[in-house]
């Protein structure tokens, strides 16, 4: 089976670069793949982090079926307390907004898990 090659520290600035572009772009699976691949070399890049936890936010409004698990895994390893609690927010509003605008709404309770942080 053929390797990929590992991003190289010198490549993450521009492998940012792109992902933001991919996210801009409304390709957020694109933008996720780029920041798995710099957290590769780098895993505690916090621009990847919160470059991957919008893309994987993004996706909740596409109808992938994508759950807000990924991202709240990925708030601990935020380091501060601010961007913590900002970015747990940005989870919950963009949770809500895909379940207000889904043919068949889901029950609140399964917003539960954003009331439950406040």
């Amino acid at each position: 089976m053929f390797e990929l090659k590992p991003l190289s520290r010198e490549a993450v600035p521009a492998a940012l670069e792109k992902a933001t572009r991919y996210r801009l772009l409304n390709e957020p699976a694109e933008a996720e793949s780029i920041c798995l691949d710099v957290l590769r070399t780098d895993p505690d890049n916090q621009q990847a982090l919160v470059i991957l936890l919008l893309a994987l936010t993004d996706r909740f409004n596409k109808g992938y079926g994508v759950s807000d698990t990924q991202a709240q895994e990925l708030l601990p390893r935020l380091r501060g307390e601010y961007e913590r609690a900002y970015y747990a927010g940005i989870i919950c509003e963009r949770k809500a907004k895909a379940h207000l605008h889904q043919a068949d709404p889901a029950p609140a309770s399964t917003l539960s898990s954003c009331s439950a942080r406040r």
